[in-house]
């Protein structure tokens, strides 16, 4: 079958699913996936012999399965991750948070925990970055921990990774704290992607209500302790209730626009 026509089909099957462009997008992961070819093969007018594979991958989309979780393959900042169900997709809005942290904090050798680090997408990025700065990173989830071992035994990258609930327990002293821990909050679900509601994981997407900001005021007390500096991935609904409760309690921070100039990105410093 042409390339040609198999894109045709992939995106009239996935629109009413997902925007065109994303459609294209996720035909070119598939075709790169299954095929190792690209935009140019399908301009020259390449063929696939192994129609039945696309076909395949094609009715576990419609099923709202995301591609990454089909291809077991997610690029973040340079790096080839593996990624399962048991973790979050890890998304562009976060290579944004790894690259102010890098930014920042140049030509130093600094102690890094990344909290709730699911595929371990920050610490590993941050560690292929800063060779010969110690990276640690904690999740409370033994599945999500696993995907993140492999990652750093399949990218030789050295990074330390342990089990814990950060709302319970206490941390070693480190120069930075770096999260994006979850913070959608459960009234928020029905208004979500239904691929994302059906396939990743609960526990690192959504927060209780009654208080959806547990996690940024436990991390932020952590690091108070011991004058780390502190980088998250927030929603930019939660600006306004953020900043009540930081000049409530005293704490000094600063706010970064993600890509699409919102408020997505929250540095506390002391």
């Amino acid at each position: 079958m042409k390339l040609g026509l198999l894109k045709a089909l992939y995106i009239d099957t996935l629109v009413p699913f997902y925007a065109r462009s994303e459609a294209e997008n996720i035909f070119y992961i598939v075709l790169e996936h299954l095929d190792k070819k690209s935009k140019i093969d399908v301009l020259l007018g390449a063929e696939t012999f192994i129609f039945e594979s696309y076909e395949s991958i094609l009715e576990e989309l419609q099923q709202g399965i995301p591609v990454q979780y089909l291809t077991q393959i997610a690029p973040f900042y340079n790096l080839e991750l593996f990624v399962s169900p048991g973790v979050l997709i890890p998304r562009p809005e976060t290579e944004q948070l790894v690259h102010l942290v890098l930014e920042e904090n140049r030509g130093t050798h600094k102690k890094v925990l990344d909290i709730g680090t699911g595929s371990g997408c920050i610490a590993l990025a941050l560690k292929n970055a800063w060779n010969e700065s110690t990276i640690t990173a904690c999740d409370i989830s033994e599945e999500a921990l696993e995907v993140a071992r492999k990652n750093a035994k399949d990218l030789s990258i050295n990074v330390d990774f342990y089990q814990t609930d950060i709302l319970t327990n206490e941390i070693a002293a480190y120069d930075i704290l770096v999260s994006n821990p979850p913070y959608i909050s459960l009234s928020e679900k029905d208004t979500m992607h239904k691929n994302v509601i059906e396939n990743e994981p609960h526990l690192a997407l959504f927060v209780a209500d009654k208080d959806p900001l547990i996690f940024y005021k436990r991390i932020i007390q952590l690091a108070e302790k011991q004058r780390a500096i502190c980088y998250f991935e927030t929603s930019e609904f939660y600006r306004t209730s953020l900043d009540s409760w930081l000049i409530e309690s005293g704490y000094s921070f600063e706010w970064k626009d993600d890509f699409q100039g919102k408020d997505r990105i929250l540095k506390v410093i002391w």
